[in-house]
């Protein structure tokens, strides 16, 4: 029996949706949809693209879903080191920074 899960992997400079499928001892992966993980530059300060990397995700689950695969799970592995902070009704309060921003320098 054959059971299929998604991992999401999120680099600091490309991320990728992998199905992989395990069949007993097998396991086997696929990279289903593979894109960058862009910076912006507003203002002199370093921003994550969440929205473009958000819809690359939705995009690299739509091709499993329309493949028709039966999915167990779908994991997220990130950089790990930024953050978004939410409101309540959960909209970001600020743009979600990036660790490559000159405000981290001092920390490093």
């Amino acid at each position: 029996m054959t059971k299929n899960y998604i991992a999401v992997d999120l680099g600091a400079t490309s991320g990728r949706v992998i199905l992989a499928k395990v069949s007993g001892e097998a396991l086997e992966m696929e990279t289903i949809h593979r894109f960058p993980t862009p910076l912006l530059q507003i203002g002199g300060k370093y921003y994550w693209n969440i929205y473009s990397i958000y819809d690359d995700i939705v995009k690299g689950l739509t091709i499993v879903g329309q493949r028709g695969v039966k999915v167990e799970s779908i994991g997220v592995d990130t950089w790990g080191v930024d953050y978004v902070l939410l409101r309540r009704d959960g909209s970001a309060i600020l743009p979600c920074y990036a660790y490559r921003d000159r405000r981290t320098q001092a920390v490093i």
